[in-house]
Formats: structure tokens, C-alpha cells, sequence
């Protein structure tokens, strides 16, 4: 449910080929909310089609809603409803009204493999599961711009589900709805289980998804993320059947997890990868010494990774005393922590078991560097802006107050 930087063209309509540009084409780029306002109602009052009208009306007023302005245009939106509803060219319209120079983010139509036909009655119908879900969404996207912490988000997250969609749990009420329900159901599903990672999350959303495989409505994108539920749900040996399950989905194989761990095990634990990367082994990290923990897992952190390891004063100083952390698998990739393994030895990623276990870190930021002493988080730096005055010091003036700095040489730049 991320929001995408939009792109796309506009095509050329059959009055262009007469030499004729038609009315769509001849309105001046949307650029801001204001305009856009403007178009709607122009087009309202004339009674003349826009592209926005291939959308149903409950994913017209999602789209619109979703959208999110800079001063140059349009910066955002929610790809879903133009993926699941719309082909190729006619998300590339919808977009194109943003901008001709659009293209390049435009998401790839998933209408035809998911194959949910409404007739035009319903298109212009708003269920009642429709707009309890246009509230889920907006509420959630909403709970994004707030301070809470992770874990307290994920707490409403769960709670708000339940709330808002009681059927979900009842296989019996979710044969009786209507595909395109559904599938929003199976979209809201999906979004608590990702960010409310949980045994339970997880059942629910692969009881709404077998019921969508069940009805032929669910392609590729879902079958992965039903496995990455099941990864960050730590359902662990049902995403290796369900993988076996479906060999034409391009899942890559899973690698052994070896939990020794008492499952009543009191301690932040992680998952460290063998270093053929075919084996996870669960292990619990004692944090009362003094020790760095990085939160990491974005193109930033691969920066810092790179940076620190070749660093002469760093990179000693973080192969001694940090551990380099990652989200949960399934949320994090897998493959992705194998190649980052290989290509940083010194620095090697691992994946946390379960969010509530690191209450100590309130938000995932990335990266963000924890000094850590008695359990506790003494003093964090911020971020990995790539240039050394503005980065390399701060963490050196951090780790010497700690005292992890045994000795400090060169406090520039290396060369």
C-alpha cells in the first residue's frame, strides 16, 4: 500500500490521427489539487467522459483521495485500484492528465489475471464492505503521518481490522461475498498481517486468500505475499507446503529455520543466516554490554554498510560491537539478506524473529545507530547522508562517549 511516485503517457485518441487534438488532450497538465478540482468539475458540468471513468466509483474516490501533491505536481498515489481495475492504457491514461513525462511508474495491469467482472450497476455501486474498507484505508494511511510508535501502531492495526470487517473470520460470510469484496477484503487483510506480523493475522489473511485462489481471482502478486504473511507471521513450516504447493509462482526456495530456543524464551533474538545462506538459526542477543544496534534495510543502509566496513576507524569498532538489523523475514527478503552477507562479511545482516521483542527500538528508522547499554538505548544518530563531514564524525563522537572507541588515531576522512 506504499505510495509510488506517479508516471505515465497519454495516448494519442483517433482525432489526433486526424492532425486534431481532441479536448482531453488539449487541457493543460494537472498540477495541483486546485486544478484538478477544476477538471472534475468541468468535465461534471459538460457531461464529457474522462479517463477517470473506466475506474468503479468506490476506486475513483480511493485514487483520488490517495493523491499527494508537491509544488512541481503530482508527488504520490496508491497504485492498487489502477492495477486491479484498469489494463495497460488506461492507466497510462489516468496518469498521463498528471503529466506526459508520467511514465515510468506506472503499475502493470493486474485486471486480466484476476479476472473480476463487475456489471455497470455495480460499478456505480458502493457496498456496505466497500466503505467500511475506504475508512480502514484512510485511517491507515493517516496512522502513517503520526508518532506513534511500531509496536502502538500495530496494536491499533489489529484492533481496527477486527473492527471494521468481523466477517473475516467466519469462512461461512466470506463465501457469500461478491469477488470484488473480496478482493478488498483480501487487501485489507493483507495490510494488518504486514504490519501487524501475528500467528493469528495470518490465518485470517490465507482464509480469505484460499477462498479468492478458490474462485480464480488472485494471481502472482498475491501468492507472494501470502507467503510473506505466512514468513512475518512465523508460520514457517505452512509457507514451505504452501511454496510446494505452487510451483508456477516463481517462489524462490526457503532456507531451514533451526529455532533451539524454548518457545517461552524471554530475549530479543534475531535469525543469523549460514554462511552458504541455506540456514537460519535463531539466537537470542544479550544487551546489557555496551553495543551498537543499527536499524538498516533500505539503499541508505547499504551505504552505511559499505562506508563503515572500509572505514579504518568504524569499521573495527562495528565488527567488535554491532549488530546489523533487519525486519522480519518476509517482511525483509530473504535473497536480499544472502547477497548483502556475501557482499559485507564484516557487516552481516540479521533478521529480528519478532518486532515485540525490540520494544527498545520504538520506529524502525533506517539507518539509525543505537548505542545500547543495560537494555537500553543510551544515544542514537540519525541517517547516512554520503558525505563524510556530515555522517562519519557524530558516530565517532557517539561511540567514544561510550566508550567503544578504544583508541582514535584519525578522526578525518579516509582517503
Amino acid at each position: 500500500m506504499a505510495f509510488l511516485l506517479a508516471t505515465a503517457a497519454w495516448s494519442a485518441s483517433a482525432n489526433a490521427a486526424d492532425g486534431q487534438p481532441s479536448p482531453m488532450q488539449a487541457e493543460a497538465t494537472i498540477r495541483s489539487e486546485a486544478q484538478l478540482d477544476a477538471y472534475l468539475r468541468r468535465h461534471a458540468a459538460s457531461r464529457e467522459p474522462t479517463p477517470f471513468d473506466a475506474l468503479s466509483a468506490g476506486a475513483r474516490a480511493r485514487f483520488l483521495s490517495s493523491l499527494k501533491w508537491r509544488s512541481r505536481g503530482l508527488g504520490g498515489f496508491d497504485p492498487a485500484d489502477l492495477a486491479e481495475e484498469l489494463d495497460d492504457a488506461q492507466i497510462h491514461a489516468v496518469l498521463a492528465l498528471f503529466g506526459s513525462d508520467m511514465t515510468a511508474y506506472a503499475p502493470a495491469s493486474r485486471a486480466a489475471a484476476l479476472g473480476v467482472h463487475r456489471d455497470a450497476e455495480s460499478r456505480d455501486m458502493t457496498s456496505d464492505l466497500e466503505r467500511r474498507y475506504n475508512l480502514y484505508e484512510r485511517q491507515q494511511f493517516d496512522d502513517a503521518h503520526r508518532t506513534q510508535d511500531d509496536l502502538a501502531r500495530a496494536s491499533i492495526t489489529t484492533s481496527r481490522f477486527a473492527a471494521f470487517f468481523p466477517e473475516a473470520d467466519r469462512p461461512e460470510n466470506l463465501r457469500g461475498l461478491a469477488d470484488h469484496d473480496l478482493r478488498l477484503l483480501w487487501r485489507a487483510a493483507a495490510w494488518a498481517a504486514i504490519a501487524a506480523p501475528s500467528a493469528t493475522g495470518a490465518a485470517t489473511a490465507s482464509s480469505i486468500f484460499e477462498e479468492g485462489e478458490r474462485r480464480n481471482i488472485v494471481d502472482r502478486t498475491d501468492v507472494r505475499q501470502m507467503r510473506n504473511i505466512l514468513l512475518s507471521g512465523r508460520r514457517f513450516e505452512q509457507a514451505r507446503r504452501f511454496t510446494a504447493a505452487h510451483p508456477d509462482a516463481g517462489l524462490p526456495a526457503l532456507p531451514i529455520f533451526d529455532d533451539p530456543l524454548a518457545s517461552d524464551t524471554q530475549a530479543a533474538t534475531v535469525w543469523r543466516m549460514s554462511a552458504d545462506g541455506n540456514r537460519l538459526t535463531r539466537a537470542a542477543i544479550d544487551l546489557k554490554p555496551t553495543q551498537i544496534l543499527v536499524t538498516a534495510g533500505c539503499h541508505f543502509s547499504v551505504d552505511a554498510a559499505q562506508d563503515i566496513s572500509a572505514d579504518p576507524v568504524l569499521g573495527p569498532a562495528f565488527a567488535r560491537h554491532a549488530h546489523w538489523l533487519v525486519n522480519t523475514p518476509g517482511i525483509e527478503n530473504i535473497d536480499a539478506v544472502r547477497e548483502w552477507n556475501l557482499r559485507f562479511p564484516t557487516a552481516r545482516v540479521e533478521m529480528i524473529h519478532d518486532r515485540g521483542e525490540w520494544s527498545i527500538l520504538p520506529t524502525w528508522s533506517m539507518p539509525k545507530f543505537h548505542i545500547v547499554r543495560d537494555g537500553k538505548v543510551i544515544e542514537s544518530v540519525t541517517g547516512w547522508p554520503r558525505s563524510p563531514a556530515a555522517n562519519r564524525q557524530p558516530l565517532i563522537d557517539a561511540l567514544r562517549r561510550a566508550g567503544l572507541l578504544e583508541q582514535v588515531h584519525a578522526i578525518s576522512a579516509p582517503p
